[in-house]
């Protein structure tokens, strides 16, 4: 505990869990998001709606390499931010959020979705009740759908998951819905179903993608995840069998090996290593989410191997092989683009690598290894190339 202080204290952790600057970002972006709003009522109003002159014919021939080519040449300028510091600046809006969302009674209080955004609940593949919030243009017209998914700890309020939605929905013309995977943001409020770190919460994502799929106003459906959410989008691919994932999968900074990677964050870093610097925060979240639950389970890595495992009826190392992404590569037949980056203090560059060397012989899958953007936070160090890859890879393989 004595180390836990001097982390919570310590420079590195840069204020992360208390302190003005975390509520002056929320304060901030929730002016922002009321703004965004009116404007976006005004346009609807004037029925200035977005959608493509052009619908790309479904029998045309398609392939990874082509988009990846394309994606390739989109150049990659980062500011000098360093991993610590990216992560940071990108996590700051998102503090307080999840630490709210860490308890179901105070899940979903802030970043509000706007008034075309409908509450649902869907049914996961087991059954387990899942929170989404879902908007579809009024117009009707044939429209690819979104669904976005957040990281560990986070839920479909925190402020990069809505503004991604927001952008797809005002800004490309796409049908939306984020979701709230078991165990966390107010799904935990309709079950007691446990994370598992991917497996469950990738049929978590095949429910919400064909329950969207069913709809007569959805053509094609794509997924976005971050970290945690996007091990789990790249589980999902690997067990959507039915192409109910056609619009593509895009998962920043995932991890392919599970077990090291829980056993990394479930180990408390030295002071000097990146880590360091959301550590206490990841801490404090976990502490939260257990809420006098789970008797001697201290650790993200104890809950999965010592409550999620027996809760499904498996084996910890059972768990732990359903849930890595990298053991599944082999099964994706949906479009799949891996990113992440060389300095993310949170998910090794080497669990990008395990990523990459699995994929290399699918066809459907591509990966890139960006040299900066720490967790999560490519758009902070370079938001152009994030705009661009994201419109080029979702705009090839959704409109249809």
């Amino acid at each position: 505990m004595g180390r836990m202080k001097k982390l919570l204290k310590s420079g590195t952790a840069a204020g992360a869990i208390s302190g003005a600057l975390p509520a002056a970002f929320m304060l901030r972006n929730i002016v922002q998001l009321r703004l965004r709003e009116a404007g976006a009522e005004r346009l609807e109003e004037a029925g200035v709606v977005r959608y493509p002159d052009q619908v790309r014919e479904e029998e045309n021939p398609r392939s990874m390499e082509e988009v990846m080519a394309s994606i390739r040449d989109i150049p990659f300028n980062p500011r000098p931010y360093g991993g610590v510091l990216s992560t940071i600046i990108f996590a700051l809006p998102d503090v307080i959020p999840m630490i709210l969302a860490a308890r179901s009674s105070t899940s979903g209080l802030l970043y509000r979705y706007p008034k075309p955004f409908k509450r649902l609940v869907v049914d996961s593949e087991d059954g387990t009740p899942i929170q989404a919030v879902m908007a579809l243009h009024p117009d009707e017209r044939p429209r690819p759908a979104l669904i976005m998914v957040h990281g560990l700890f986070g839920s479909k309020n925190i402020w990069f998951s809505q503004q991604v939605v927001l952008s797809a929905y005002y800004g490309w013309g796409y049908n939306v819905m984020a979701i709230d995977l078991r165990f966390f943001g107010e799904s935990k409020k309709l079950s007691d179903a446990p994370g598992t770190g991917g497996w469950k919460e990738g049929q978590d994502i095949l429910a919400a993608a064909r329950f969207m799929k069913a709809l007569p106003q959805v053509t094609s459906v794509a997924v976005m995840g971050g970290s945690y959410g996007g091990a789990s989008a790249i589980l999902a691919s690997a067990q959507c069998g039915d192409n109910c994932l056609d619009g593509g999968v895009i998962a920043f900074c995932p991890y392919g090996d599970t077990a090291k990677q829980v056993s990394f964050i479930s180990t408390m870093p030295k002071l000097w290593e990146p880590y360091s610097s959301v550590y206490p925060f990841f801490m404090a979240c976990f502490q939260l989410t257990k809420a006098g639950k789970y008797q001697g389970i201290n650790t993200f890595e104890q809950f999965l191997k010592g409550y999620s495992a027996p809760h499904y009826g498996v084996s910890p190392e059972e768990l732990i092989e359903l849930s890595s992404p990298a053991l599944h590569l082999d099964k994706v037949k949906v479009p799949t683009l891996i990113i992440n980056t060389v300095d993310d203090p949170v998910i090794p560059v080497e669990q990008g690598y395990i990523l990459q060397e699995a994929g290399k012989d699918n066809a459907n899958v591509d990966s890139v290894i960006l040299p900066a953007g720490g967790h999560c936070g490519v758009v902070t160090v370079d938001r152009s190339w994030m705009s661009k890859t994201v419109r080029s890879f979702y705009n090839y393989w959704a409109w249809i």
